[in-house]
């Protein structure tokens, strides 16, 4: 492990923990956004440049500009975050969020770690989309499609709690 590896790792630590806890909504998203550029540039360094430069694009770009405008579209921005709206429901987001954890480690045990080795590494060929495709749709597709899914039962989540009137949370 060199120093580099040290420092993204912090700093990917750092980044994941202020979104979770900053109060104001869009420095919460701009610290994900950090994060995600984060990822992207150890795929980089990792010698996934295909994967570094889809999970900028994708994510630090496309995804991050649909959470701003979710947050601008449902006011969160201008009030900070308080007390928990839904306390009742706690013990059932614990509870899903358990299921949902055990279905993601179930999903990824079954898979074996792509750079385990060093014919591994060679055969993913620098990350391309040629050599990546049958890992992702094949060994990784159940963890794919959770992922998906638990990204957009999130969307959907945060879009009912936050939304003002009609029952919401504010």
């Amino acid at each position: 492990m060199s120093l580099l590896d040290l420092l993204m790792g912090v700093l990917l630590l750092l980044t994941g923990f202020l979104a979770v806890r900053l109060k104001n909504a869009v420095h919460a998203a701009l610290a994900l956004a950090a994060n995600f550029v984060l990822v992207g540039v150890v795929y980089m360094l990792l010698e996934a440049r295909f994967l570094g430069w889809i999970q900028i694009i994708v994510y630090a770009g496309a995804i991050m500009v649909l959470f701003v405008f979710v947050i601008m579209l449902l006011y969160a921005a201008q009030a900070e975050v308080g007390a928990d709206p839904l306390p009742a429901l706690r013990p059932v987001a614990a509870g899903v969020g358990a299921v949902g954890f055990l279905a993601l480690a179930f999903a990824f045990s079954g898979a074996k770690a792509p750079l385990a080795s060093k014919a591994a590494a060679a055969a993913l060929a620098g990350g391309t989309a040629h050599a990546l495709g049958p890992v992702v749709w094949q060994t990784w597709l159940y963890a794919v499609l959770l992922v998906a899914a638990l990204l957009l039962v999130a969307t959907v989540a945060a879009v009912t709690v936050l939304r003002p009137g009609e029952g919401g949370g504010r």
